[in-house]
């Protein structure tokens, strides 16, 4: 999708009038969307599961298991034609119209000379592809005939593939750009020619234009103002003569906040937008329709789950609740605020609003025990590399939330997730199973919408909204997240002055006692936001490995830090049957035996009280894999702070955290999923743990 600015009009036009395309009746030029860019795989496997009679949810996950095959053979296709038009323009360089018709003509090939194979496919490979049925194998051999390294790729490494594919790939389209530019489009209110603008924009609201007034010296108040996601301004449809730098680097910026603070408050004139909507509400009408199309698919596909929607107080969380509620006509559907304890002031006072206002039902799942920054003292700050303030403040309370009101049933949420939001972000499906509460299945309906198809919609429908995006900010999570961008940061110094300054402090504190020798330029740098383990922390008790009583591989005694509890024997549950009656009582001897056999795969020895724990491995088979997972749940008994995130990856609800870790053996099935799941069998582990030793 591309934007593009019209000079009469002075707003930015989504989409565009083609004089090289007609219409099917030529009767005139249509508009050019690309909606294909707003359809995805998933969606036409929704339609798929519908078409049985029932299990849809396991038909619909039967399909999204071959997405694997479809990605590749997208590329694979996409690849043929690209390569074949990148060699043949050089070659042809002299004549352009030749190439480009031959071009068309062996796109126009490659996607309509298969469709005799839907009468007769393979139920095997009966793969939904393009708003088509197409059989993977035989299109694929055909189409990389004359690529017999890609086929070789394909057959002998994924991973490869996708890496030699997407090297290509970046030609391509920046190829297929450049192709376009040669086409001249015009505006569908006035006519005018339009210029391109950027990919993505966002629109700037009065307080951020009084905002950049102060700190430039120059007034933007009556401008029309637009921000694309790159972090470049454009004023009046131009690229804007400052930088971010300029903005950044602004002298006497103490001095600035009063008059910025003071000038806000004393200013309530707001944007006209009216003629934004106007032009761009064909756009927006048509992903609403697609979109409530989807929804109900959904509903439908998930019928036998618990159906919530997921709110954050962001404005893609507003997006999908206006959605959801419309689609279904469903005013009821029950939406879970997972407060943080870190969220904006903003974010509070737009949540009451809405509760004030007729709202849907809204529950906010209890706070985490714990206090985000004594954690902070005790294993250091979170990074975009470790973010373990979400299971701990997000998904623990939201996981025992849902485990308390859906009980056995299992959930359908709906989120605001975007693509385009983060590089992360960029790889995750449009529907999914979620990998950190097992009963959930998480459904992201705007996952492929743009920053301005949001406030497109957000504005043409008038709904309420954040107030902390008309100050600037583009994410309005947690305050201090290290996933915020540098324009946030600058933004938390001007509007958070309080909370910026406590936690810039916490932050060098904290730098200086891991010894850093420059604590200052290691936060403000933002090199703290890519920490990767808990180097230079105390609080990691690793499992200390005594010396073997004998040479035995198969008997281990371990030095624990913390006295032994019963609390211990809860998780060693998961490996099977504990029986307390054939050991040692004199040594407490736990046996713990095959859940299905009753043969005893191993022992614990060790007293309540004591720190030390004797392992005798009884079975044969895999020695080194048992003792790796034993050593797992070792490190968990002395690091677990009960966050919360094994009781969520849990499939059977077996964890509780309510008097200590317990594990309803009636409900374990020994999956060993709480063991397997985190590096080194503990999210704390993992951010406390010295990678470098």
């Amino acid at each position: 999708m591309k934007i593009y600015w019209c000079d009469h009009c002075k707003v930015p036009i989504i989409g565009s009038i083609n004089t090289n395309i007609k219409s099917d009746n030529d009767k005139g030029n249509i508009r050019q969307y690309f909606y294909e860019k707003y359809q995805d795989i998933d969606d036409l496997i929704l339609s798929k599961a519908l078409e049985t009679d029932s299990d849809t949810e396991n038909i619909f996950f039967k399909y999204k298991s071959k997405k694997k095959e479809i990605d590749d053979w997208i590329k694979a296709k996409k690849l043929v034609i690209n390569k074949w038009y990148s060699e043949n323009k050089e070659k042809d360089i002299k004549y352009p119209d030749k190439v480009e018709k031959s071009y068309e003509a062996l796109l126009n090939t490659v996607n309509g000379k298969y469709n005799k194979f839907i009468s007769n496919l393979n139920a095997e490979y009966d793969i939904i592809i393009g708003y088509q049925k197409i059989r993977f194998d035989e299109i694929t051999q055909h189409l990389i005939h004359k690529y017999k390294k890609l086929l070789k790729l394909i057959i002998n490494d994924k991973n490869k593939i996708k890496r030699y594919l997407d090297r290509h790939l970046q030609y391509t389209d920046r190829l297929l750009i450049d192709k376009s530019t040669q086409n001249k489009y015009f505006c569908p209110e006035c006519g005018n020619e339009l210029v391109y603008l950027s990919q993505d924009i966002r629109p700037v609201f009065m307080k951020e234009r009084i905002l950049l007034s102060e700190i430039l010296d120059k007034d933007f108040t009556n401008k029309s103002i637009w921000k694309d996601t790159n972090s470049k301004y454009f004023v009046d449809g131009k690229a804007a003569n400052f930088t971010m730098s300029d903005i950044y680097n602004t002298k006497n910026l103490d001095k600035k906040i009063k008059e910025i603070i003071k000038s806000i408050d004393e200013n309530d004139k707001k944007v006209d937008f009216s003629k934004f909507i106007k032009i761009n509400s064909e756009h927006i009408n048509y992903l609403k329709s697609y979109s409530s199309e989807i929804i109900n698919k959904a509903k439908d596909v998930f019928s036998n789950r618990f159906q919530i929607v997921s709110f954050s107080g962001g404005k893609d969380s507003t997006v999908i609740s206006d959605l959801v509620t419309k689609a279904l006509h469903n005013n009821n559907i029950l939406h879970v605020f997972g407060d943080t304890t870190l969220e904006f002031p903003s974010t509070y006072e737009y949540v009451d609003r809405i509760k004030d206002n007729n709202s849907p039902p809204f529950l906010t799942p209890d706070k985490s025990r714990h206090n985000f920054f004594k954690l902070v003292d005790k294993i250091g700050p979170p990074s975009r590399i470790n973010s373990w303030c979400c299971h701990i403040f997000k998904t623990g309370p939201i996981g025992k939330l849902l485990q308390d009101i859906a009980k056995e049933t299992k959930i359908l949420t709906y989120y605001g997730i975007r693509r385009n939001e983060s590089i992360g972000r960029s790889q995750y499906s449009k529907i999914t199973k979620s990998p950190k509460i097992k009963k959930q299945v998480v459904f992201s309906p705007i996952i492929d919408w743009k920053e301005i198809d949001i406030w497109l919609y957000l504005l043409k429908e008038e709904l309420d909204f954040n107030v902390a995006y008309e100050y600037g900010y583009t994410r309005v999570g947690c305050w201090m997240c290290p996933n915020n961008s540098k324009w946030s940061e600058f933004l938390n110094k001007i509007f958070l002055s309080d909370q910026y300054k406590k936690w810039n402090d916490q932050l060098i504190n904290f730098a200086k006692d891991i010894g850093k020798l420059d604590p200052k330029d290691y936060i403000s740098d933002g090199k703290w936001k890519a920490r990767h383990g808990g180097r230079g922390l105390e609080s990691y008790s690793p499992i200390d490995e005594s010396e073997p009583c004998n040479s035995k591989d198969n008997v281990k005694t371990y030095n624990l830090s913390r006295k032994i509890t019963p609390e211990l024997y809860e998780l060693f549950k998961p490996f099977g049957i504990l029986d307390k009656t054939i050991g040692n009582p004199l040594l407490n001897e736990v046996f713990i035996l095959n859940h299905k056999t009753n043969e005893p795969l191993f022992s614990l020895q060790g007293n309540i009280g004591s720190k030390q724990l004797k392992i005798n491995i009884i079975q044969e088979k895999n020695v080194r894999l048992l003792l790796q997972r034993i050593e797992c749940q070792l490190r968990k008994f002395q690091n677990c702070i009960y966050c919360g995130a094994c009781r969520n990856i849990c499939p059977q609800d077996a964890i509780s955290l309510t008097n200590g870790y317990k594990i309803d053996e009636n409900k374990c099935t020994h999956c060993m999923e709480c063991v397997a799941k985190f590096h080194k069998g503990c999210l704390i582990v993992k951010a406390l743990e010295d990678y470098k030793k």
